[in-house]
């Protein structure tokens, strides 16, 4: 995508199914890391400040994830890494408050 895409699932079970999906998909696919429009140098950073380590190699690929168990430090560098076009897949589940 040209632009950043957010896919809403139902529950946060689904949430971990559609991103592992996703990074199966990119793993096969010649450029996994379509989606990540920031060096890894420049994401670091960011990086660095999760607490979910399943999330930081999410975030490596382009791919974020926001659900309701997620800590809000964490629901605030994903926002903001997918407003400012650095990740350009979040998948959020249903129910979750910021």
């Amino acid at each position: 995508p040209t632009k950043p895409v957010i896919v809403f699932v139902p529950s946060r079970r689904q949430c971990q199914l559609t991103v592992d999906d996703l990074l199966i998909h990119c793993g096969a696919d010649s450029n996994p890391d379509r989606f990540l429009n920031i060096k890894e140098a420049d994401l670091q950073p960011h990086l660095d400040h999760i607490s979910d380590k399943g999330l930081v190699e999410c975030l490596k690929h382009g791919i974020g994830y926001y659900r309701e168990a997620l800590d809000k430090q964490d629901k605030r560098i994903v926002e903001s890494l997918l407003q400012s076009g650095a990740i350009q897949v979040l998948v959020a589940s249903k129910v979750c408050n910021p």
